[in-house]
């Protein structure tokens, strides 16, 4: 996740749409990016039993012949590391879960995160949380009242799923689009003369 999205050019490029986007407006923006949301042991499950079931068949009915210890053990052992590899494969992890699934876990922790991190002590209520999630190649916006409050309906909903659009394409694409939001929060909520950053800039990675 490092390397391919938090590279040093995207870390950059977050740097300045943060400062963007909160020179412009009053709006305080927290960004946060996960490894994932949720473990999805489901598909690591399912995965392993299924291999463990074709390893059986295959030593059932091939023509050479298996002993006893080896038809017990080996597709137990076959469904383990199968269930390895698919924790090392986010791809398959996000296969075999639906979309509502994955969504759904993503917005649950990202509203966890923005109440962790603090997003709704901002003297104007005015905190934006940008939850990335990598596995689930999801974003979720988390805006507390003021700013919710203030934005036209519907655009939150547009900036998340243009952000989302842009996560494949890397940090620093999804950086880009939230600077581009600039002029949308500034209209909304505009820069005040005697506005604090009240809130840390640096981005909150975690696994």
């Amino acid at each position: 996740m490092g390397a391919r999205f938090l590279d040093d050019e995207a870390r950059a490029a977050f740097k300045q749409a943060i400062e963007r986007v909160e020179n412009a407006s009053a709006v305080e923006v927290v960004i946060a990016v996960r490894r994932r949301s949720q473990r999805y042991l489901h598909a690591n499950v399912a995965v392993g039993a299924a291999l463990a079931f074709v390893g059986l068949a295959v030593m059932l009915f091939a023509e050479h012949t298996f002993s006893l210890p080896s038809i017990l053990v080996d597709p137990f052992v076959v469904a383990l590391a199968a269930g390895a590899v698919v924790e090392l494969t986010p791809a398959i992890k996000r296969l075999l879960t639906t979309p509502a699934a994955r969504r759904k876990h993503v917005e649950r922790a990202a509203r966890a995160t923005f109440v962790e991190r603090g997003v709704h002590h901002t003297t104007g209520r005015s905190g934006l949380l940008v939850y990335c999630s990598w596995l689930e190649r999801q974003i979720a916006l988390v805006a507390d009242v003021g700013l919710a409050d203030a934005l036209p309906e519907g655009t939150l909903a547009r900036l998340e799923n243009a952000l989302t659009e842009a996560m494949p394409r890397g940090g620093a694409a999804v950086a880009a689009v939230l600077a581009g939001s600039a002029d949308d929060m500034a209209k909304a909520m505009p820069h005040a003369a005697d506005d604090v950053n009240e809130l840390p800039d640096d981005i909150d990675e975690a696994p």
